[in-house]
């Protein structure tokens, strides 16, 4: 009776477990027409939540950097939980870890997010997307800076 019950009970366990298991998504963020090529690093942020999006990187949920890259870059994220996110990137053109704005607040380096084609203030809610099978695939274009 014992063996049996020790038996059922590991079986539901395992079968719990099974089932509230977290699937995870590598979500690959492309960038194309870069017309400062290799100039600094390209930095990639994923974001989970509003609060610090899109250019505070110690607020990001993951952080990716790419130092070597040509007209074109791209970083994947991996081990992301399913969910909704929101994606920016940057050209930080003198590697010093900072996106740079001018008095009012516009990049003057070469800024994109999810979601956005044309120019205007980016936000989490405007460039968030739903992640919901394991590959994603994103690709971004500059909307500011790329010059």
């Amino acid at each position: 009776m014992k063996t049996r019950n020790f038996v059922l009970t590991t079986s539901l366990c395992f079968i719990a477990a099974i089932a509230f298991a977290q699937e995870t998504a590598s979500i690959t963020v492309q960038v194309n027409d870069i017309k400062n090529s290799g100039e600094g690093h390209m930095v990639f942020m994923l974001f989970n939540k509003d609060d610090g999006f899109p250019k505070e990187r110690q607020k990001a949920f993951k952080l990716g950097i790419v130092e070597e890259f040509g007209n074109s870059a791209s970083y994947t994220f991996k081990d992301v939980p399913y969910g909704n996110y929101a994606v920016s990137v940057h050209q930080d053109k003198d590697a010093d870890g900072e996106m740079k704005s001018n008095f009012i607040g516009m990049p003057k380096e070469p800024v994109g997010a999810s979601n956005m084609t044309k120019m205007g203030k980016p936000n989490f809610k405007k460039c968030s997307f739903e992640v919901d099978s394991p590959e994603e695939e994103l690709d971004i274009k500059f909307i500011i800076g790329n010059k």
